[in-house]
């Protein structure tokens, strides 16, 4: 188990490292400034720094959806897991009373 940890701690510290050095890379490579155009004006930023802002959005975004849509789901699928556990021991519970009675 500690190896499989291990393992995932790696591959995931190894991927944000590639990420970092792309986005560094696209960063230095990328700097000519665009005009951006909002509902409430235009302003003009180099592109790296656009392109961080919209991935910090989508971030923000993602993580919005998932604290109030998704969790909640999941606090439903485990309330009725334990709906379900319960009910199982019950009908455990009356299959032995059957069985001790019938004899």
């Amino acid at each position: 188990m500690f190896w499989i940890r291990f393992i995932k701690v790696v591959l995931i510290t190894a991927i944000l490292l590639v990420v970092l050095v792309l986005g560094i890379e696209f960063s230095t490579l990328h700097t000519d400034p665009v005009t951006v155009n909002y509902l409430m004006g235009t302003a003009t930023m180099p592109l790296s720094l656009l392109m961080v802002c919209a991935f910090t959005t989508g971030v923000i975004l993602t993580g919005l959806m998932g604290m109030f849509v998704v969790l909640p789901l999941r606090w439903q699928v485990a309330r009725l897991r334990q709906v379900v556990s319960s009910k199982d021991q019950e009908i455990s519970l009356l299959s032995k009373k059957i069985g001790r009675d019938a004899h």
